[in-house]
């Protein structure tokens, strides 16, 4: 009732409120153009947007206007134009190529060029990404600063390919059991890839990548489609003709020379787009020419990142013109993978178009990692970082001091002394300070000159007369100096630039200007701090291309073979070792050295017993390197680094290998037999320091008690003493009965504040068994007629409140220290938290983003070997990563492969279509499909046809 009375008010005063405003008055002119105005843009963004579909109902508007003017509203405002109708947004959905065709780049907003961390940009939500009316910036091709003459180009080797062991192995015709079982794996993987390529296609058609939970896109990639192009040989390997047709056609769509990014990474784009391109047009028999042009396109953009002194390439291409026009140098901190990784793209393309111009820009490349090669510390490898700018330190040798001509009469005492020379009382002059010369700022940022100082102090430029000194209040600062010998005018420099004064002794005016810097080749990027070495993330595919490019080059340029044997035999030496596990399992990993500045102060634990997903590609390498180099030893190490990576594949509850994970490399490969003690202090290695530490806290909390405890003593014997209680304070001691009035009592009191006599005398009230109910007795004794309304107490009041309260010390606070866990069971605890396989020491990173290296090296170890054993490992990796990763419209990353159940990401990188679904396909396809001795992949699994 209560509530229902209170929004009666509340209903009431509203139906005032709408009264008063339709009495006196309505909306003025200026507010009904802007409400009418409002509403036709929303109404406009409302049916571009989709949302305009059901028409509102008509509200019907006020005649009355409002008696009342608000200064506001009637102040005249500037005209506004509104903005242009916002157009219909195309459909994603390609339920016919005419509505593929039907979509337009979108023009990106200008910004200012700045420098900014290289990270990838936030995708726009799909409903806000609607067009505008600002054309888009479009890179143009500029005139080089620092050109290659045409006679001084880096050719391609156009010679006869060398004749080049075999590499894959010679396979046995199969019998039709096997045949059956093998064409169903195929079908499987075909239908994982399709689900994949549908949801691509319908979601995120020409974008980058597909969200294949959300069913949304993301552009991390320039907004150039790359999952289409990546996934273009993919299609037509796996016979999907149509698709294929469907793609190479969308192509054409992709602008090369506009994206919304403000910088190109180099090293994905030429990996995943240019490789795409030239791998679809190898692939596909050369038939599909635009596959080619738009590939040209694409490089004719990425080549103007190598417009530098040294030819070496901006890893980021900030492209457009206002930016891209000025001049560069490389990088001081690039990562070795994204400067070592470009000579397979570039290569196949030049053998393609016959343009000199990209093989002269890798060979560059090469040319420097070479002569840097054996002068890291690490001689053999390369460091993750290093200095690609070509700009050494410059240090300026300081001319010797000339000393004072005393022929200039500066010390003769008879020289006539100047108007500000004065005379000591002893009769030898004061030699004043020579002054400097102000400095003249000369136009357009020229070198800076000398003049004489002016009556002000004034810092002028050329042909002006302003630039007087002020203060704050824009008064003219008074003069700091005294007056000065008028100094003799400059003489202009020959040039007309630099005026000099006359004063400048020879050995001055000699010295030559220092250079911008000293050329050098690739340096470290310190010479102090520690560097790392490893054929994991930052660094692999430098390694990777090595034999790979001796292979595309037909094994006409023998620096490739070279620089890849020296590389492994320190990367055997130093990185391979055995990981110490719990069944004694015989396999390999590749871990990361971290070297400090001198190399004679490496220690074993410098080596990070380090296994990484994007390290598993070694095991194909070190194989195609056995078989290309005629290396038989190189074959076996191959093998043990491949089951390596597959054990990490079973190690884990969902079947799938983390990014990475530590386990304890093993003094010698050959006798690596488990060690639990050694395990269990690898995992606590602080056990001891935490029992010494809690013992030292112990120890302390003792002590602290014991101070504590007797500064409490103290101070309850400092406490004085209570007075004892006076005579007159004692309760007298009645021979009767205590009194006691049921009226000031409740039943508990009662009850209890009876005597014993009291129970007993009322127990026999009456000899003969009966009361008397006439008697106003309390247990046997006559009460007066009229009865006291309070307990009656003996006990003197006074002298209890003359008593002082006792307030006792509040003893000190002590926080006693926890007892720590034994190692036993700390130890226990972490590998239940933490769901540590066994043998696993730590886990550097739990997810899984669909990667493809694993697989990778189990296909080349197959078609290597011919062994069967990898088939059957490879299927099982197939089976729990499409168990665990699958969604609605394709495969997505997990967040941790150590649960039963990871937990979907939303992310689908181009590379699952590109590489990791095509590696499981080739598996199984016959092994005449991408022959390794008749094609080279690179490393987004994109085959190059080798020149025969």
């Amino acid at each position: 009732m209560f509530r229902y009375r209170r929004y009666r008010v509340f209903l009431v005063f509203a139906v005032f409120a709408i009264f008063a405003l339709y009495k006196f008055g309505s909306s003025g002119t200026t507010w009904q153009e802007a409400a009418s105005t409002a509403a036709e843009l929303k109404n406009e963004a409302e049916d571009a947007l989709g949302f305009g579909s059901k028409p509102r109902p008509p509200v019907a508007h006020e005649t009355k206007k409002l008696e009342f003017e608000v200064p506001a509203a009637s102040r005249p405002q500037l005209q506004q134009t509104p903005p242009p109708p916002v157009k219909k947004k195309p459909s994603l959905s390609h339920s016919s190529m005419g509505a593929a065709e039907t979509l337009q780049p979108k023009p990106s907003v200008p910004t200012i060029i700045g420098h900014k961390p290289h990270v990838n940009p936030a995708p726009p939500a799909a409903h806000l990404a609607l067009s505008t009316s600002i054309e888009p910036i479009h890179w143009t091709k500029l005139s080089e600063k620092f050109p290659v003459p045409s006679q001084s180009l880096i050719k391609l080797p156009t010679g006869k390919p060398r004749a080049i062991p075999k590499i894959q192995h010679k396979f046995q015709p199969e019998d039709a059991s096997a045949r059956v079982g093998r064409l169903a794996k195929l079908d499987r993987v075909r239908a994982v890839f399709k689900k994949s390529w549908d949801g691509y296609r319908e979601f995120a058609w020409l974008h980058d990548e597909l969200k294949p939970q959300s069913g949304t896109f993301k552009d991390p990639f320039a907004n150039w489609g790359a999952t289409l192009v990546d996934a273009l040989d993919t299609l037509w390997i796996m016979g999907l003709k149509d698709e294929f047709e469907e793609a190479a056609q969308a192509v054409d769509k992709i602008d090369f020379t506009t994206t919304p990014r403000a910088d190109i990474p180099l090293f994905e784009t030429t990996i995943r787009y240019l490789g795409g391109l030239v791998a679809a047009y190898d692939i596909s028999g050369k038939k599909y020419k635009n596959l080619l042009s738009k590939a040209v396109e694409l490089a004719d953009v990425l080549i103007s990142a190598f417009d530098t002194p040294n030819r070496m390439p901006e890893t980021y291409y900030y492209w457009r013109p206002q930016f891209s026009s000025q001049r560069h140098r490389a990088g001081t901190h690039v990562i070795l993978a994204e400067i070592g990784s470009l000579s397979m793209e570039f290569t196949r393309l030049a053998q393609l178009t016959e343009d000199h111009r990209y093989y002269d820009a890798i060979a560059r490349i090469t040319d420097n990692l070479e002569a840097f090669q054996n002068n890291t510390r690490l001689a053999g490898m390369w460091p993750t970082y290093l200095d690609a700018s070509g700009c050494g330190r410059v240090y300026i040798d300081v001319a010797p001091q000339v000393p004072m001509d005393a022929a200039a009469g500066i010390f003769d005492v008879s020289a006539t002394p100047a108007p500000t020379q004065q005379l000591s009382p002893e009769g030898k002059k004061y030699v004043p300070l020579q002054l400097p010369d102000p400095i003249v700022l000369t136009p357009n940022g020229a070198n800076p000159t000398y003049a004489p100082l002016s009556e002000e102090d004034t810092f002028a430029t050329v042909n002006s007369g302003i630039g007087t000194v002020r203060n704050w209040k824009g008064e003219p600062l008074e003069k700091r100096q005294l007056n000065v010998d008028a100094v003799e005018p400059p003489l202009p420099d020959p040039a007309g630039s630099i005026v000099r004064p006359t004063n400048v002794s020879p050995a001055e005016a000699a010295m030559p200007t220092p250079p911008e810097c000293v050329e050098q080749g690739f340096m470290s990027t310190s010479d102090y701090g520690r560097e790392e070495y490893t054929l994991g993330g930052m660094s692999d595919s430098t390694y990777e291309y090595l034999p790979k490019e001796y292979l595309l080059l037909g094994g006409q340029v023998e620096k490739y073979r070279t620089m890849y044997e020296q590389s492994m035999d320190v990367v055997k030496e130093r990185l391979i070792f055995r990981p110490m596990l719990p069944n004694n399992d015989d396999v390999l990993f590749c871990g990361k050295l971290s070297v400090p500045a001198r190399l004679e102060d490496l220690v074993p634990s410098d080596l990070v017993g380090e296994n990484a997903h994007l390290t598993c590609f070694a095991g194909g390498m070190f194989g195609m390197g056995a078989k290309l180099f005629n290396r038989p030893e190189d074959l076996e190490i191959a093998k043990k680094l491949t089951e390596g990576c597959v054990w990490s594949y079973n190690m884990t509850q969902s079947g799938i290998m983390p990014e990475s994970f530590e386990a304890i490399p093993c003094e010698n490969p050959d006798s690596c037999s488990w060690n639990q003690t050694l395990y269990w202090e690898t995992l606590d290695p602080r056990s001891d320091y935490r029992l010494q530490t809690y013992k030292e806290q112990i120890a302390n909390y003792h002590s602290q008690l014991a101070s504590a405890s007797s500064w409490y003593k103290e101070q309850l014997a400092a406490m004085t003493e209570p007075p004892k209680p006076s005579a007159n304070a004692a309760f007298p001691v009645l021979a009767t009965p205590t009194p006691i009035y049921a009226d000031t009592l409740d039943k508990r009191q009662f009850i209890d504040l009876l005597d014993d006599a009291q129970s007993n005398a009322s127990a026999s009230i009456s000899r003969n068994g009966r009361s008397n109910r006439n008697s106003n007795t309390v247990g046997g004794l006559q009460q007066p007629e009229t009865q006291p309304t309070k307990t009656q107490t003996f006990v003197n009041t006074e002298d209890i409140i003359s008593q002082p309260s006792r307030t006792l010390p509040a003893f000190p606070y002590l926080y006693s220290p926890v007892p720590p866990m034994n190692h036993d069971e700390y130890v226990r605890n972490k590998i239940l938290e933490e769901r540590l396989p066994p043998g696993v020491t730590r886990i550097g990173a739990r997810n899984y983003i669909l990667r493809p290296e694993a697989i990778e090296s189990v296909w080349y170890m197959y078609r290597i070997t011919g062994d069967n054993h990898w088939r059957e490992v490879g299927w099982r990796m197939f089976l729990a990563v499409d168990q665990h990763t699958s969604t609605k419209y394709g495969n997505s990353a997990v967040d941790d492969v150590t649960k039963l159940s990871p937990t979907l990401n939303d992310e689908m990188e181009s590379f699952w279509l590109a590489e990791t679904l095509k590696y499981f396909y080739l598996l199984f396809e016959s092994e005449e499909v991408v022959s390794l001795d008749d094609w080279v992949l690179n490393t987004e699994a994109h085959p190059f046809q080798r020149p025969t």
